[in-house]
């Protein structure tokens, strides 16, 4: 079925579907030896969702060639509509990386964007030079709507000796049929201020910034990344198959819910504007929101939004500020004149030196650029202002000679605002 005397690949209807001229090279005579599945290996397609597929959804194939006695392995493989099996193309392939082709069914070459023309509508992806791994990864874009119905992969492998000829190698075929996954429980972000700053949530984000996602059906489970940092440290980009992309590129998910997921932006250099954001789970993905990219959209993360907005803040020496008893069982307690307070955000921009989103970061980055920081009206100038995690800023306030009540916080970068009505509890 696969001629390795042919390296740049085989002619197409040699992975054993119906409509070409012969349905095995080896019945053709162009192997001899061993009869077509016959040789005590087989070859296999593991498709990432089952035998399903979303219409439209891009999904990466691997084909596994089994043989303990092969030195090297080719293939071809078509994917046909079941209805039409003899002229319906099912959906469209694309090459992973090199020594691949594809070819239509009058044996010529597919261009990688283009498509067969209609008097040969059937593609073959094949190899186009001998592979040394007997798995072999390629990329099949189903069909656009799942009224294509079900779709019916033909494989063959090549189990060969490179031996320069037609003789002693191993040829296998399977064969599978996907079936489309019912429309109506992907997951959907919200189209108008969908895409928010992870503290503030006001509608944007910033690169490397910690950035919240509302919308429906985004997981059917809750949970965040505990375990899932990996040991060099880096940030999981998917929990229980649920990631997103945002300009293209994998954010990286530290928790997962069915109507709101966090994500660390990834690094989008320098990026301003318009960009998409797309949340992809195992029951398809999104409809791509427009999200807009800022250099800096800072924002305070609080311990509560109401009744008031209390900034989640520490004292130097470990205790939480906010009034007395602000949540149960832990202990927090007002502010004091002279206090050192640590306080935490994300959007606020650039720092020197630079740190790269997605892995652990421990240290001192500070900002490029000066916040102007009120506390009840009154300045103060942070001993530090900078990230002290990734994609985590901290600010290290001496708490001003104010009088008690609560006193409004404000923050300003490069004329951009956190939010407002942000308050300090101040007890002296």
């Amino acid at each position: 079925m696969l001629a390795w005397a042919n390296v740049s690949g085989p002619v197409p209807f040699s992975e054993g579907g119906p409509g070409g001229p012969s349905q095995s090279c080896a019945q053709s005579s162009c192997h001899t030896g061993t009869n077509v599945n016959a040789g005590g290996g087989k070859v296999e397609l593991q498709f990432p969702d089952g035998l399903t597929y979303t219409p439209g959804q891009k999904q990466r194939i691997k084909i596994v060639i089994t043989d303990s006695t092969a030195r090297g392995y080719g293939y071809q493989v078509s994917a046909r509509l079941a209805s039409n099996e003899t002229r319906g193309q099912g959906g469209t392939f694309s090459t992973v990386g090199t020594g691949q082709l594809i070819i239509c069914q009058n044996d010529s070459q597919r261009s990688a964007t283009g498509s067969c023309p209609a008097a040969s509508p059937l593609e073959f992806i094949e190899h186009s030079t001998p592979s040394s791994a007997n798995t072999i990864e390629i990329d099949w874009t189903p069909p656009a709507a799942a009224t294509a119905g079900n779709v019916r992969f033909y494989v063959a492998g090549n189990a060969a000796n490179l031996n320069g000829q037609n003789t002693g190698d191993k040829i296998y075929t399977a064969n599978y049929t996907l079936t489309p996954k019912a429309a109506g429980n992907g997951p959907a972000i919200t189209p108008a201020n969908g895409v928010t700053n992870g503290a503030s949530f006001s509608p944007g984000l910033v690169s490397g910034s910690w950035t919240t996602i509302f919308g429906t059906n985004l997981s059917t489970t809750t949970r965040d990344w505990t375990g899932a940092i990996d040991a060099q440290g880096n940030f999981p980009t998917s929990l229980d198959g649920v990631s997103a992309t945002i300009d293209g590129k994998p954010a990286f998910v530290y928790f997962i819910s069915p109507t709101q997921i966090n994500v660390q932006a990834p690094d989008l250099a320098g990026k301003t504007g318009p960009i998409q954001v797309i949340v992809k789970n195992s029951a398809g993905e999104s409809a791509a929101v427009s999200a807009n990219a800022a250099k800096e959209l800072p924002g305070l993360f609080l311990f509560t939004q109401a009744p008031k907005k209390y900034p989640a803040a520490v004292r130097s020496d470990g205790v939480f500020i906010g009034p007395a008893a602000l949540f149960q069982g832990v202990t927090t307690a007002p502010a004091k004149p002279g206090d050192v307070v640590l306080f935490f955000g994300t959007g606020f921009g650039p720092t020197n030196p630079t740190v790269a989103p997605g892995k652990v970061f421990s240290g001192a980055a500070p900002l490029v650029d000066g916040v102007v920081m009120r506390i009840g009206g009154t300045a103060v100038t942070p001993s530090f202002a900078g990230l002290s995690s990734s994609g985590l800023y901290q600010f290290n306030v001496t708490i001003p000679d104010l009088p008690n009540g609560e006193h409004a916080i404000e923050m300003v970068i490069n004329s951009v605002s956190i939010q407002s009505d942000v308050v300090l509890a101040v007890q002296r």
